[in-house]
Formats: C-alpha cells, sequence, structure tokens
C-alpha cells in the first residue's frame, strides 16, 4: 500500500516498470562493461586512492586518516565489502557503480513526474550515454553517485512541497546523505529553499510582518501547528541524527572535519589553490569544452588527467534543444493567462533587470554573492507570479531546474580549479531542458490534423532514434578512450615488495606518493619528497619507492621499472 502511494505521488504507473526494467538492464551491463575496463585501465585520479584509503580505515587496517573526512557515505559501504573478504579497487568500482546505476533510475522518475514515459526513458538514456558520464562511470569517483543521491533529494524535495509533507521525510536525509557523498552537495540546500517558497510566499508574508504583526503572528502560530512543520522538524532532527554520526566517526578515527574550512574557504570567495593541478584562468571552460562533454570522438590523456576532444554533431543538436527548452518555457510564462494584471510589472521587471545585472558584475568578485542574488531574483518572481494568478504547476519545477543549472554552472565556473567531472552536476539540469523542448515538440505537432495519426507515429520515433543513438555509444565509449601512459606500474612494484618480502607490513616504508601505495601496500606510508633524503639516509626506514634513481649510500636498488625504483636499507 505504501509503495502504491509512493509510485502514484512519482506518476509512475505499471507500465512505467515496463520501462524501468529496460533502463535497469541496460545500465547495469555499462556498469559491468566499464568496471572492467576500469580494472585494466588502472587507477587515473588520484582522489580515488584516498577513497581506498578511507576504507581501509573503516574496516580496520592502518593507513592515513588525514582525508577522512572527505565522502564517509560512500567509504563506509566499500568497507563493509573489505570485511566480507573482497579486499580489491573493485569493491569502490562496484559500491559507485550502484549509485551509477541509482542516478540513471532518478533522472527517468524525474522526469516522469512531468513528461510522457518515452520521452523521460529517452532523458535517462541521454545521462548514461554522455561520454564525461562515461568517462567516471563506476571508477571510484565521487561525482557520479553524488548526482545520484542529489537527483532523489529533488524528486522527494518536489513530492513534499507539492504533494505530501511527509516526504520532507525522505528528502532531507537523503540531502544529509548527498552532502556526505561530496560536499558541493551544500548547494542542494538553497534548491529546496527555492522550491519551497514557490508554494510559501515570502515577500506577502514580509510585507504582513511590517503592516500586521498580529495578523502574521495568528498565521505563524498556525502554521507552526500544521503537519508540514511537524514533518520539516522531524526531517530536521533525522538530519542532525546524520550529521553528529558522521561528524563522530570522523573525529573517533582521530581525522577532523576540514570540510568545514573548505566551505567557509570558499563562501569568502576562493577561486583555489594556484598550485593544484587542475588550476586554469580559463574561465570559458566548462561553456567551450561543454559539447566534448556530451558526446566526443575520442579521450586521451594528457600524464594522468583525461581530455575529452572532438565533439559530435548530436551534441550540438542537444545544446540546441536545451536553448529551446529554456526558450519555450519563458515564452509560456510571458503568455499564460493571467487572472490580473499586476499595477507594478514594470517596477518588478526593472527589479528583476537590476538584480540580475549586480549578480553578473558581482560574478568576478564572489560566485556565492551572485547566486544568492540570482535565487533572490526568483523568489521575487514567485511572489509576482503569484500576485498575478498563475498557477505555480505551471513554473516551480521548470525554475527549480534552471536554478540548479545556474547554481553548480556558475560556481564551477567561478573557481579556477577546473575538472571535467565536477559539471556532470548540471546534467540532470541539462537534460531536464533537452526532454522540455522535444516534449514540447511532439505536442506541438498534434494541432496539425493532416495525416495526424501517421504524424504521431513518425514523430515518436525521434526519441526512439535518440535512445539507439545513446544504447551504441554507450557501449563504443571503452574504445574512443586512447592511452599509452600505464596506470598500473605503482601496483606492480607495491606487488614485487609483497612477494619479496611477506613481513614488509611490520616495517617503514617510504614512498613518493603517498595516497596510491596506501593503498597496494594496505598500509600507512611514509611520503619521502626529493629534498628529504638526508633524512631518509638517517632514518630507520626498511624500504624506499622513488620515481628517480638515486645514488643513496644506506640503500640498494632492488627492483625497477618504468621509472619507479625500490630501495632496500643495507645500513
Amino acid at each position: 500500500m505504501l509503495f502504491k502511494s509512493i509510485s502514484d505521488d512519482l506518476n509512475i504507473s505499471r507500465n512505467d516498470f515496463f520501462y524501468l526494467f529496460i533502463l535497469t538492464v541496460f545500465r547495469i551491463l555499462i556498469t559491468y562493461t566499464l568496471i572492467n575496463f576500469n580494472q585494466v585501465l588502472g587507477i587515473y585520479c588520484s582522489d580515488v586512492f584516498i577513497y581506498l584509503s578511507n576504507s581501509l580505515v573503516f574496516a580496520g587496517y592502518d593507513s592515513s586518516v588525514i582525508y577522512l573526512y572527505l565522502s564517509p557515505v560512500i567509504c563506509i559501504l566499500t568497507a563493509i565489502l573489505f570485511k566480507l573478504g573482497v579486499l580489491s579497487e573493485i569493491s569502490l568500482y562496484i559500491v559507485t557503480g550502484i549509485f551509477c546505476i541509482f542516478a540513471n533510475i532518478g533522472i527517468y522518475v524525474l522526469l516522469k513526474n512531468k513528461f510522457s514515459s518515452l520521452v523521460s526513458l529517452c532523458g535517462a538514456f541521454l545521462f548514461g550515454s554522455f561520454s564525461l558520464s562515461l568517462l567516471w562511470w563506476a571508477n571510484g569517483t565521487l561525482d557520479v553517485p553524488a548526482v545520484a543521491l542529489s537527483i532523489w533529494t529533488i524528486i522527494f524535495t518536489i513530492l513534499a512541497v507539492d504533494k505530501d509533507s511527509k516526504y520532507y521525510m525522505i528528502a532531507i536525509p537523503l540531502f544529509v546523505l548527498a552532502v556526505f557523498t561530496r560536499y558541493t552537495a551544500l548547494f542542494l540546500l538553497p534548491l529546496i529553499l527555492l522550491h519551497y517558497l514557490s508554494k510559501h510566499d515570502f515577500f506577502t508574508n514580509l510585507d504582513l510582518l511590517i503592516v500586521n504583526r498580529q495578523e502574521f503572528s495568528k498565521k505563524l502560530k498556525s502554521y507552526i501547528k500544521s503537519e508540514e512543520f511537524r514533518k520539516i522538524l522531524k526531517s530536521c532532527a533525522i538530519a542532525f541524527v546524520l550529521v553528529v554520526l558522521f561528524s563522530a566517526t570522523i573525529l573517533a578515527y582521530g581525522s577532523s572535519l576540514s570540510f568545514l574550512t573548505q566551505s567557509s574557504t570558499f563562501a569568502s570567495g576562493s577561486k583555489g589553490e594556484v598550485i593544484d593541478n587542475a588550476y586554469t584562468t580559463d574561465t570559458l571552460f566548462y561553456l567551450h569544452d561543454f559539447p566534448n562533454f556530451l558526446y566526443s570522438d575520442y579521450v586521451n590523456f594528457d600524464n594522468v588527467i583525461p581530455v575529452l576532444n572532438g565533439s559530435n554533431p548530436m551534441s550540438f543538436f542537444l545544446i540546441g534543444l536545451f536553448a529551446i527548452g529554456i526558450l519555450l518555457f519563458v515564452y509560456k510564462l510571458i503568455n499564460v493567462k493571467k487572472k490580473e494584471l499586476s499595477k507594478h510589472r514594470h517596477l518588478v521587471g526593472i527589479l528583476f533587470v537590476a538584480l540580475l545585472a549586480i549578480s553578473i558584475l558581482c560574478f568576478k568578485i564572489n560566485s556565492i554573492i551572485t547566486i544568492s542574488i540570482i535565487l533572490i531574483d526568483l523568489v521575487i518572481l514567485f511572489s509576482f507570479f503569484r500576485k498575478i494568478g498563475i498557477d505555480r504547476e505551471i513554473y516551480s519545477t521548470d525554475i527549480l531546474m534552471l536554478a540548479w543549472f545556474l547554481v553548480y554552472f556558475i560556481f564551477f565556473t567561478f573557481l579556477n580549479i577546473k575538472v571535467n567531472r565536477y559539471i556532470i552536476t548540471v546534467f540532470p539540469a541539462f537534460i531536464y531542458f533537452v526532454i522540455y523542448a522535444l516534449n514540447e515538440i511532439l505536442d506541438l505537432s498534434k494541432k496539425f490534423k493532416f495525416f495526424e495519426f501517421k504524424k504521431q507515429n513518425l514523430l515518436n520515433i525521434i526519441p526512439i532514434i535518440l535512445i539507439i543513438f545513446c544504447i551504441f555509444s554507450a557501449f563504443a565509449f571503452t574504445s574512443t578512450v586512447h592511452y599509452n601512459e600505464d596506470f598500473n606500474k605503482n601496483k606492480v612494484i607495491a606487488d614485487y615488495l609483497t612477494e619479496y618480502d611477506s613481513d614488509y607490513m611490520s616495517k617503514d616504508v617510504a614512498v613518493f606518493h603517498q595516497r596510491s601505495y596506501n593503498w597496494f601496500l594496505k598500509m600507512y606510508t611514509i611520503p619521502i619528497t626529493d629534498d628529504q633524503l638526508d633524512y631518509l639516509e638517517s632514518s630507520n626506514i626498511t624500504y624506499y619507492i622513488s620515481d628517480d634513481n638515486f645514488n643513496l649510500s644506506n640503500y640498494t636498488m632492488i627492483y625497477q621499472k618504468e621509472g619507479l625504483y625500490l630501495y632496500e636499507r643495507i645500513n
């Protein structure tokens, strides 16, 4: 009964389960293919070693706790598989892969709330076939898993505001899980608040507070007694417990809550550290490379950084649909029938444009200020729409999706640390407007009377063709990845040491790249840089793994492989 109630609220019928079955089977096959591919390719993103090392700590192994605050959700789940005996990077691939499938199903459910089953399926297939999505799919990184939880947070937020406040009990805890998967999910909070304010008119209540405090007090007391407020309080209590549990777990293992410092740093306007390998002053990076992120011709590696090159004509077709989707949404808003014409519409228009201009001018200073002003602008629009009698069902979800796209695109564009996978976060909102345009085009075709039956069948072929294209693109993706770098060479050195000395874990091992060797050796290793060789010579460290061929007086080289050298202490 409960399941049926949720299905009805999600607008999921019995026929939708057939589409979901097809989608899930397809995604399982792609996930299995990509896990195998990533096993062969090796780990090229050093952050993955952090998550593996953190998982070791949660599984009871001795490893670094410096970055334990990063993604406890994924790492704790991976640690469970470690404890079950699957002590391999494949455990992390499986966990992140499951979240990727979860994201794809979420896209379908999100779209089905407003669109038909066929175009919703098309949107879900699009997400799972974008080159950028597949590049970081089930490879241990957190971007797609965080997007998965973000999608479901937004789904249940829409249900909580639009249909039944009981869904706050799911939406808010999911938000916390999303944040502890990837901290940029904090931007979901203003999005949740924005959708809430599309129903509860902020400026009307503000006017009431100023003009008639007694009436405002009465209205506030009434709301505090409401079912919605009680559900929000309960969901916040659950969220608080989750925050305490995750924070206490991180602190209990001897790490710190460094994400709090990072959050305040970015909020103050920091653009990132110049020393970061991904540092660039190319502000338009995400804009000019966006077509490549959708469907690229091939992927190569600049050292360990994957670069998507060339763009398929389908990329520009989808970007065109995205632009059409936004324009059609604006057109519908302008032309919707109003119950009354506001006397202050020109003033509201001037205020809206003025705030928009200020937000653009503030972009160079602080992205948070820009985002805040844009969101205030949208809240003003909500109040204006309510005043002129536009039904919020016409615009609330669409504006939420537009805000989703703008918030993340602006934030990541402002940062000088630019990594292509960061922008995966905007894909759900991008796909929403692509499907919005496609759906409007299909609906518009129904107005033509000539060959109506045949025309409708012909036009339904469009999403079907897109789905077929997505399937072929997804399965062909691995053939577009070109790499000459051996990403497994660190593992080869580590494997040699484990065979050479079965008791190595009781000895000190120094390394040039701590992140990878903490994982491969399943122990805490000592980081040593080239300028610390004197310390190394005078220490009691037994083994040293370096990426340079040194002449060390107290060590002898016992193995070398592709520019990596293993030294053993002799004195």
